[in-house]
């Protein structure tokens, strides 16, 4: 090994020291830190000798023996670092000083060991990623043979299940049955580099089962080829396969292209193109599709490059006038204006209020102008929609399309004579097919790009369809909880930046050992990768534009209703918690969880939000006096913000009480006329108050306002910085005013303090000027819930309360409790065999009767568990202390939170006496336990107006009962539901036309992209009466 490739391993592997649990991981200028340049040189000699043997790491210290001039008499060395981080050395030379050269060899020695583990890491990692595509391949792809035969020929494939949603077709070029030098013309091969992909190993698996397989195998190729092989972590590799029998003439010329590896020597694409033009006609030479596509990719990559570097100079030339656009660009706009221009795919992820959609439409523009940019398609939010419109009708002099109304309209409306066609996310799903077939934009910009984070999505799969030669996205907040939510982004931008998902997450994931993510790293290189794609800049660049902005946070206290209802949510939620420490949560159980958190958040508000009938709140008489003094007194404009429609009407209604004139937006506006919404509060001097739900909260510019109130603290810090953008922004001429309301001692108090941990690793990653090159991860939310809920970070109260957690014991029952702990253990035999024993059970079902769960033997004495006491028990319980066996009654809540504290262990060896039979569990459908999941889903959605995604909820619950009902196995696909019903399920008579017609009904409301209120709760009702009928079944 070099000493140039170990100083490479050594800085690598240091990327780990700050999180991981060694702290032995030095690069070459710590090292010569710690010692002499002529002592870390000549450690380095003895470890490139191999003097380094029994390298060891426990309980935070590293040893080993190092061999010296005596081989019978090696150094006995051993390492450590105390809490200041500083290195301590022990070692039999006693070298005096400064770190000794044995010391330097351990080190030397541990980088290697660090480097064999990533090696090991990224080995597991490869074999992980191809193993799960021969699965995929042998489960979901359908393949036919088109040309040639096993062995060597062409191959259609198509997916059963496919990433995208659609089932797709690709080509399947079989070169080899036993090495990975195929081909596919899917995305997945072009960017996994694996060398293979489910389609391909579709073939290979199909062809292990044909006749004659082995002898194709023993035979090969019938002749060479040229292929793209992936064997380095960079970039692949141009490689001949030769098969036996060529001409000496063709072996020469070969030669000139191609070393004794057989791999490709000339200049990229510069001689591979001589190569192409020499040999491309050939029978006997085969150049594979891979090669050819992989060589143009680098020219376009070239050429790009200079096109890049001409259209920045003309753009930062151009001093902020530009051909049709009505405005004069700020310096960092022009930067941004030259950044997307220049590089045709890129990220905008400017700060909130900088003007991004400003510097998006003067780059089409350009590329309008210079580019031969015909059509730009805008993809927003629905709520950004005409906004956008009024922005490009305001800044340039292009025509504007808005794609809305039935198909029929959009249609028309996607052939209209327009540079900007403007549509919300929803319809590019459903109009995928126009518009890559008749739209063909030329340019695609994706606003509020947030809305792709998560690659799983149909929404994210369907964009990644849209075959255009230029691509803007633009979000604030590019990177919200997890590196993967900028990978998503990337990938539509260019997938090459990060890599395959799997390559993306063992670069920059760091995991324990049960493969859980603790900790991100390799920062600096992740940084350094995204900015040849990305652009993000700060407030501080316009500091000078912006107004001056205070935030006051104004703890309210709350009502003894609203902290009972407060207390209540959160002991049901500390209950389920407390299940989660100890194995994972069912959906019910996590459902209930989030309900019950929910229900803390909604009463920190309100406790009209939750009894639907207490009037009043101290928050609403807090935004009262803040509107008084803003507005009645000041002549201020407010934006009020919360996440429950309920509270909004509440604060309408003070609003309107006060005298003052106010809008309110939330999901049940349609798109078409929020517009409207915002141009009143933007210019009717009437209207000083605008009160929204987060539909409000990304994109819409309300600069008008210049005060901001929070009535509750999002899980997600973005979402409250865009609600803080709306009115902080570009264009603000005032001081701005922030007022976050907190219910005090309340959870909310913790969420404040939670979201805080998901900024880090925004401004590591995202942060131009940012340095760290490890941060921890922040906590899962339901970690975080669990944790707080039974941690002792948890003091919502001086003093602990019983109740919260429903352990308390009826006082008339404390003296006939005993310690289960101290029951001597007994033989279950003899109790059976004991007749005063079934005496006394005989006595126990007579007193409690129908209440009794169980009874056991545990230990020496009874276990009475109940589904519930009574303070009647008393005579019972007095009568039961006089036996001269102990007997222990509970009900079994109490029994259950003791086992959680910890006072008894779940005694295994426990025998149950009697258990009524009413208490065995009938067997029930699991498609009718998933039905009722989803419904209590969507029940708890809609209790919190929360309308957003019901319809899609509801559907998956209604499919189910479909299922049960034609006793399937699964729910149907979305797609085939509607014909599957009619052809098959009525005809057989397996469901009513009614019920058939209910399911029908709500599918189709389902694919509307604004469904009324009124509707979502009628399709609930019809919901939960169709699950009802089955439920029982």
């Amino acid at each position: 090994m070099t000493k140039n490739l170990l100083i490479f391993i050594i800085h690598f592997c240091w990327f780990t020291k700050i999180m991981s649990p060694d702290l032995f991981l030095y690069d070459t200028e710590q090292l010569n830190a710690l010692s002499k340049p002529a002592t870390v040189k000549l450690g380095l000699a003895y470890f490139t000798e191999n003097r380094v043997f029994a390298l060891a790491i426990q309980d935070g210290v590293l040893t080993a023996q190092v061999e010296g001039s005596r081989q019978d008499l090696p150094y006995w060395v051993e390492l450590s670092v105390d809490s200041e981080g500083e290195l301590h050395n022990s070692c039999d030379c006693a070298f005096e000083g400064q770190v000794c050269k044995h010391a330097i060899a351990t080190l030397y020695s541990y980088a290697e060991y660090c480097l064999d583990q990533e090696q090991e890491n990224f080995g597991g990692a490869v074999d992980d990623a191809i193993k799960e595509r021969i699965k995929k391949g042998r489960n979901e792809v359908n393949v036919k043979l088109i040309s040639g035969n096993l062995a060597f020929g062409e191959w259609q494939a198509e997916s059963l299940i496919s990433s995208t949603f659609r089932k797709t077709s690709y080509q399947v070029a079989i070169r080899s049955l036993d090495q990975r030098q195929n081909y596919c013309t899917c995305p997945d091969l072009a960017t996994n580099q694996l060398g293979t992909c489910k389609h391909i190993e579709a073939v290979l698996h199909y062809a292990k089962k044909q006749k004659g397989y082995k002898t194709l195998l023993q035979q090969g190729a019938p002749v060479s080829y040229v292929y793209l092989a992936w064997e380095s972590a960079t970039d692949p590799v141009i490689r001949l396969h030769k098969i036996d029998g060529l001409t000496v003439e063709l072996n020469n010329e070969l030669a000139a292209f191609f070393d004794e590896q057989q791999r490709f020597q000339g200049r990229l694409p510069e001689d591979f193109s001589y190569f192409v033009d020499k040999f491309n006609l050939r029978e006997d030479l085969l150049i594979g599709e891979d090669v050819l596509r992989y060589v143009q990719q680098c020219a376009d990559d070239a050429i790009q490059q200079l096109r890049a570097q001409e259209i920045s100079q003309q753009i930062m030339q151009s001093n902020g006038v530009f051909a049709g656009i009505k405005a004069r660009l700020f310096p960092y706009q022009i930067e941004g204006v030259a950044f997307l221009a220049a590089r045709g795919r890129a990220l905008l992820a400017d700060d909130m209020g900088l003007g991004k959609t400003l510097q998006a439409i003067a780059a089409a523009v350009w590329l309008a102008e210079h580019s031969g940019v015909k059509k730009v398609l805008v993809v927003c939010p629905a709520s950004l929609k005409h906004q956008w419109a009024r922005e490009i009708e305001k800044f340039s002099t292009h025509p504007v399309q808005v794609i809305q109304g039935p198909v029929e309209n959009r249609q028309v409306q996607y052939r209209a004579d327009a540079l900007f066609y403007i549509a919300n996310y929803e319809l590019i799903a459903r109009d995928l097919t126009v518009i890559n077939t008749d739209l063909k934009p030329d340019l695609l910009i994706l606003d509020e790009a947030q809305r792709i984070k998560n690659w799983r999505t149909k929404i994210a799969a369907t964009i990644k369809q849209l075959t255009t030669r230029y691509v803007f996205v633009l979000t604030g907040t590019p990177l919200e909880n997890r590196i993967e939510d900028l990978y998503s982004l990337l990938q539509v931008v260019d997938p090459r930046v990060l890599g395959p998902l799997w390559r993306c997450l063992l670069d920059f994931h760091i995991t324990d050992e049960r493969g859980k993510v603790i900790a991100y790293r390799n920062l600096s290189d992740l940084r350094q990768r995204i900015s040849t794609v990305m652009l993000r800049r700060n407030r501080s660049l316009v500091s000078a534009q912006l107004p001056d902005r205070t935030e006051v946070r104004l703890d309210i206290a709350m009502t003894p209703g609203q902290r009972d209802l407060h207390d209540t949510a959160m002991a049901t939620a500390g209950k389920i918690a407390s299940i989660a420490k100890r194995r994972p949560l069912t959906p019910s159980e996590s459902n209930r969880l989030m309900a019950a958190l929910q229900q803390a958040r909604m009463a920190c508000n309100a406790a009209g939000l939750v009894d639907k009938e207490t009037q009043g709140a101290p928050k609403l008489d807090e935004v009262a006096r803040l509107l008084e003094e803003l507005c009645l007194q000041s002549n201020h404009k407010v934006v009020i913000f919360s996440q429950w429609v309920l509270m909004t009407e509440m604060v309408e209604a003070v609003v309107r009480s006060l005298g003052l004139g106010c809008v309110r937006l939330y999901g049940g506006i349609p798109t078409s006329k929020r517009g409207a919404l915002m141009d009143k509060f933007q210019h009717d001097d009437a209207i000083q108050v605008f009160i929204s739900t987060d539909a409000g909260g990304t994109g819409l510019n309300l600069q008008a306002g210049s005060a901001l109130i929070n009535l509750d603290m999002p899980w997600n810090p973005a979402v409250l910085d865009q609600r803080i953008a709306r009115i902080h922004r570009l264009g603000q001429q005032v001081q701005v005013q922030v007022f976050i309301l907190l219910a005090e001692l309340s959870y909310e108090q913790q969420v404040a303090n939670l979201v805080k941990g998901k900024r880090d690793l925004f401004d590591n990653v995202i942060s131009p000027d940012a340095t760290e090159d490890v941060v921890g991860v922040s906590k899962k939310m339901l970690q975080s819930i669990v944790e707080d809920l039974t941690g002792d970070q948890l003091e919502l109260n001086s003093e602990p309360v019983m109740e919260q957690v429903s352990m308390q014991v009826e006082e008339n029952m404390t003296a006939d409790i005993v310690e289960l702990s101290d029951l001597t253990p007994v033989k279950t035999e003899a109790i059976e065999d004991n007749s005063q024993i079934k005496q006394l059970i005989t006595k126990i079902q007579a007193g409690f009767s129908q209440r009794i769960e169980q009874i056991l033997a545990a230990g020496g004495g009874l276990l009475v568990l109940l589904s519930q006491t009574d303070p009647t028990d008393k005579a019972l319980l007095q009568e039961l202390a006089a036996e001269d066996l102990p007997v222990v009654v509970l009900d079994s809540q109490t029994y259950a939170g003791l086992q959680r504290l910890g006072a008894v262990a779940e005694n295994d060896t426990a025998q149950v006496l009697y258990q009524p039979e009413a208490q065995t569990a009938v067997q029930q459908n699991p498609l009718i336990k998933r039905a009722q999941d989803k419904l209590r889903s969507a029940e708890i959605l809609v209790e919190q107006q929360c309308f957003a995604g019901v319809m899609e909820i509801l559907v998956a619950t209604l499919l189910h009962i479909a299922a049960v009902a034609s006793e399937q196995t699964q729910a149907p696909s979305l797609e085939n539901a509607t014909v599957w019903l009619y052809s098959e399920v009525l005809p057989a008579q397996l469901m009513t036309a009614e019920q058939v017609g209910t399911i029908v009904r709500v599918i189709a409301l389902s694919q509307n992209t604004d469904v009324p209120e009124v509707l979502v709760q009628q399709a609930l009702q019809d919901a939960q009466a169709l699950v009802a009928q089955y439920q029982n079944g």
